[in-house]
């Protein structure tokens, strides 16, 4: 059997799907206006930003075709959404403009993270026949969703220890609770009203702050509790539109096993040997 190459591949899977190439073409597109917007402006680092997230497109065709699934329209259209996001948040500073839109992304990618793991335990075990498949699927797509949460906020905090960056954002509050100031763990100290905080450098310069500086934990569990409700979302939808027998959003949100038949290659390439029964192959003549 001849292997087919990812050229090849690609070009099949955009002939026997066309919403997939759309989504791939739009965020191509957006990635590149930004580029070239960033390199006008002269920020270097959003321009490459944009010019790394592009890097996206490829390795969806890489995990489609190394894993044998098939990234359906919409999850990949979930997936490169967040991908657009942190551009958006990040370069565009749409953090800043709309607070509630890195809670969104989160939101997002608790959902979909979690579709990609119901596939991937669908993989080893077949598409699910009955509830125990279906269940067991159901609960590796919450334990990848909630694992992959977890290494991106570990991530987050490496990147601010070693690298200086604020991707675990602060927050500001207005008290707390501390058995570092009580002197004990058997009593919390609790300290509330906060209007203003003063910090006093080592040159005699001050920063005022009104209220009371939290330096990343809200932020990491908030970003984790977000994920968590993406999740819930996911076992509503995932399970509801399965117990329905309609199935309609599963196949249209579940990643699905690679079909080897909406690719085949052209005829006069491959002839079908017969006898084989259900392991048929296609052969060069």
């Amino acid at each position: 059997m001849q292997k087919q190459t990812f050229k090849t591949y690609f070009q099949n899977r955009i002939r026997n799907e066309k919403a997939f190439p759309a989504v791939l073409i739009a965020y191509l597109l957006f990635c590149i206006a930004s580029f070239i917007y960033f390199a006008v402006i002269g920020q270097t680092r959003n321009l490459l930003m944009c010019l790394i997230y592009t890097l996206f497109l490829p390795l969806i065709m890489v995990v489609e075709k190394k894993l044998h699934i098939r990234l359906v329209a919409i999850f990949t259209f979930l997936v490169l959404f967040i991908a657009v996001g942190s551009i958006l948040g990040a370069c565009y500073d749409l953090y800043s403009i709309l607070p509630w839109f890195d809670v969104l992304l989160h939101g997002i990618a608790g959902f979909t993270f979690a579709c990609f793991g119901f596939t991937l335990l669908m993989k080893l075990i077949g598409e699910p026949q009955d509830s125990k498949k279906f269940f067991a699927c159901l609960l590796f797509g919450i334990m990848c969703s909630l694992a992959i949460a977890t290494l991106w906020e570990l991530f987050e905090y490496a990147a601010g220890a070693l690298l200086g960056s604020d991707m675990q954002e602060d927050t500001i509050i207005n008290g707390f609770g501390s058995y570092l100031l009580s002197g004990t763990h058997n009593e919390i100290l609790e300290v509330d009203g906060i209007v203003q905080t003063v910090i006093y450098y080592g040159n005699g310069k001050t920063l005022v702050i009104d209220g009371y500086l939290d330096i990343g934990l809200l932020d990491t569990m908030g970003d984790m509790l977000t994920c968590l409700v993406g999740v819930v979302v996911y076992c509503v939808v995932i399970a509801v539109d399965w117990f329905k027998g309609r199935k309609r959003l599963f196949r249209h949100i579940i990643p699905q096993i690679e079909d080897m038949t909406m690719y085949k290659v052209p005829h006069e390439e491959f002839v079908l040997v017969q006898g084989l029964g259900e392991a048929d192959e296609l052969i060069v003549e």
